[in-house]
């Protein structure tokens, strides 16, 4: 059922396709089967006033089109209408984007084209195209400037690149010339209210509020604080194209960042593109015009910032979505107007936005330098771990004791977001901490933040390193210093305690690990293994802690044994970043004789870790099995503390804890099964405790402390 403005809207359609035609056109013909199909839309009955001779005709006379213009103009002053909703409301959007009287005709038409069946019903049947692949209203056809009696050239002009339709993002122009508009439009027919809403308010979606606060985000606090000065001006002061980049892993809150970042800036959050009206999932295309669409609404609205989540979608393919949306371009064409068009976008847009990305590899410099800031996200130390779980348990009611709080810090490595999800999660569950521990292990399996090998272990202790140098002495003279920029090179057999001195070190320290294995940084892709090398000493610069390479004879193998050009350049890589890096940073390696010998010059520190000496290894038996060593304990020349951590476990698990023969026994299979003890293995010490001056570079010489 039509509404009397519908009515009205229908006949001066009518009436001007009638006033446009010729006899001898095509479409006058579809024109008068559809009047006389359809008359009582219009309450007009026009199949009296024809006569029998004029509807057996084949052809249509200029009578009959004469008379339907006249029925539908005489139709079009007798309906006393106003304007219904959608129109009202198509006037204040107009309003708000800037659109002329004939831009809000022709987005009213495609509007009601897409909304109402008997306005759909009208152009198909009448300007049904030739092709199933082409829609009646399309930039080359004429049903447009004939149903709003408009020029060809109006009509154009109106629909051009830069022209305000197309420019906001209300039409869209696909490689064919069919003209859409962004389904979101459909909210001025359907969303309920009165015709005085705000466009903005009714088209764009504000996003969700966050239960993170502003200290959730402590560990990169410097620059959270730059870029809320940074925006802060920019809403201040209307100054078009800011836009701020926010980059990470997946699940290290980019998106509870931004929204934190609107409540501390009391400013509204507008998420751009994130579900078509129907809740379904947007192309790239549709979230582009709804971008598009969204800069034009909020313009230098002083409180409003922009969210465009998961930037990649729109630098997906060899043109980023963009060229789709540029009508009548040839292939190469396109390309470079897809380029130039971003660029102006991003040089343009009025209202401050953010946005976020996993990965940005594949962007183009020319996106990157279009942007104010970047801001790299990675996951967050262990006190605002800590501290962010302390927050979230609170607030869910759920009772924690510090040393829960302090172990779930350190057992997760999870951004603030899993933290809050998981306790949500457990409240609704009516649960307690365990209920918690029980939800952030699901999400942590996915996310790769469980176990984040930060901690020690639990029976650590650095007298039993056996090393070329004292590692007690060398931490506390490291602790000591104010300068933390130095390296390390630890190379031995396995389970001789490599990693674990290193996590000793940046504890006493008090920094953080970042880990990495050559399994982390290997890439089968041209250059990426020097990209991921670059990503890894960046992400321990940004989070201030100690980066740790592992298995490095993979990552520094010599490059006289080379045999591809890639197996040099990221060794190349691998030096030059170890040379600039301003933070400590370690290698470990089983083979210290396959590195290559100009990365040993790199190195501060060079430790060389061997097999437990025979008092060590007594102590070792005390400390993991609380009972005295046997005498031939000492017998076995190549034991490491890996050794009996292994033997700990698998006693436990057969309940022979207390039964020293068998632990002996395990201990010696341990040995069994290893080579022979190597000699000349590595490097040796150079330099003694008492005369070592640590330099005041990573890359400035290398100098060892002797045990002894």
């Amino acid at each position: 059922m039509l509404t009397a403005y519908e009515r009205k809207l229908l006949a001066s359609y009518l009436a001007n396709i009638a006033s446009g035609l010729n006899r001898t056109d095509p479409e006058a013909r579809e024109l008068i089967g559809w009047f006389a199909k359809r008359d009582h839309h219009l309450g007009s009955s026009p199949r009296k006033r024809r006569s029998k001779r004029d509807r057996d005709r084949k052809d249509v006379s200029s009578e009959a089109l004469g008379c339907v213009e006249e029925t539908m103009r005489k139709e079009c002053s007798d309906i006393q209408a106003k304007r219904d909703r959608t129109a009202l409301r198509l006037r204040r959007l107009g309003k708000s984007t800037g659109l002329s009287r004939t831009d809000i005709g022709i987005l009213e038409l495609l509007l009601r084209y897409e909304t109402h069946a008997v306005f759909e019903s009208m152009v198909d049947d009448i300007f049904g195209s030739s092709s199933m692949l082409k829609k009646a209203l399309n930039l080359h056809g004429r049903a447009m400037s004939l149903i709003l009696g408009l020029t060809a050239n109006t009509v154009q002009s109106r629909l051009r690149d830069d022209a305000p339709l197309v420019r906001s993002g209300l039409v869209l122009i696909e490689d064919d010339g069919d003209l859409e508009i962004p389904r979101r439009l459909g909210r001025l027919v359907t969303a309920p209210g009165n015709a005085n809403v705000d466009a903005t308010r009714l088209l764009l979606d504000a996003a969700p509020q966050t239960d993170l606060e502003w200290a959730d985000f402590d560990h990169f606090a410097a620059d959270r604080d730059h870029i809320e000065r940074l925006l802060a001006g920019a809403l201040g002061s209307g100054k078009p194209g800011v836009n701020i980049l926010i980059y990470g892993p997946p699940g290290t809150g980019k998106t509870e960042f931004c929204k934190a970042l609107a409540v501390q800036l009391d400013a509204t959050l507008y998420s751009v593109g994130e579900a078509d009206v129907r809740g379904d999932e947007p192309s790239r295309r549709e979230r582009l015009s709804e971008l598009r669409l969204a800069q034009r609404l909020v313009g230098k609205n002083s409180r409003a910032l922009l969210l465009f989540d998961e930037m990649e979608d729109l630098l997906a393919g060899s043109f980023g979505g963009f060229a789709r949306l540029r009508p009548l371009r040839s292939y190469r064409s396109q390309a470079t107007a897809s380029k130039v068009f971003m660029h102006r976008m991003l040089e343009r847009t009025p209202a401050p936005t953010l946005w976020t990305m996993n990965d940005t590899d594949e962007v183009s410099p020319a996106i990157l330098r279009r942007m104010m800031f970047a801001l790299a996200l990675h996951p967050p130390n262990a006190a605002v771990r800590a501290r962010v779980w302390a927050r979230q348990l609170e607030r869910h009611d759920i009772e924690a004791a510090p040393d829960e709080v302090t172990a779930l810090a350190s057992e997760f490595d999870a951004a603030p977001g899993v933290a809050a999800g998981a306790t949500a999660a457990a409240s609704l569950a009516g649960g307690d901490i365990a209920a918690v521990r029980t939800g952030v292990r699901s999400l942590a399996r996915l996310l790769s933040c469980d176990s984040p090998a930060q901690g020690l272990p639990k029976r650590f202790d650095p007298a039993l390193i056996q090393a070329d140098t004292d590692p007690t002495a060398l931490a506390n003279r490291l602790v000591a210093r104010k300068q933390r920029r130095f390296s390390l090179c630890l190379q031995g057999p396995p389970g001789t305690g490599k990693s674990a001195y290193v996590r000793y070190l940046a504890e006493r320290l008090g920094m953080d690990v970042v880990q990495k294995r050559a399994s982390d940084l290997m890439s089968m892709w041209v250059g990426q293994t020097e990209r991921l090398i670059a990503r890894a000493f960046a992400e321990a610069r940004d989070a201030r802690a100690l980066l740790v390479f592992d298995e490095a004879d993979s990552l520094l193998a010599d490059r006289r044994l080379a045999q591809r050009n890639w197996e040099v350049s990221q060794v190349n890589e691998m030096l030059t970043w170890m040379e600039s890096h301003p933070l400590p940073f370690a290698c470990t390696t089983n083979l210290g004789d396959r590195l290559d010998p100009a990365t040993l010059r790199r190195f501060v520190f060079k430790l060389t870790l061997d097999y437990l000496a025979p008092e060590q290894a007594n102590a070792a038996f005390r400390s993991h099995f609380d009972l005295p060593p046997p005498p031939s304990l000492a017998t076995l020349g190549n034991l490491t503390p890996g050794d009996f951590a292994v033997v700990r476990n698998r006693a436990g698990i057969l309940g022979q804890m207390q039964d020293p023969k068998a632990l002996e026994n395990m201990l010696r299979a341990e040995c069994t099964i290893k080579p022979d003890r190597p000699r000349n293995i590595g490097f040796r010490a150079q330099a003694s405790c008492e005369t070592m001056t640590p330099p005041t570079a990573a890359g400035s010489g290398s100098s060892t402390l002797r045990k002894g």
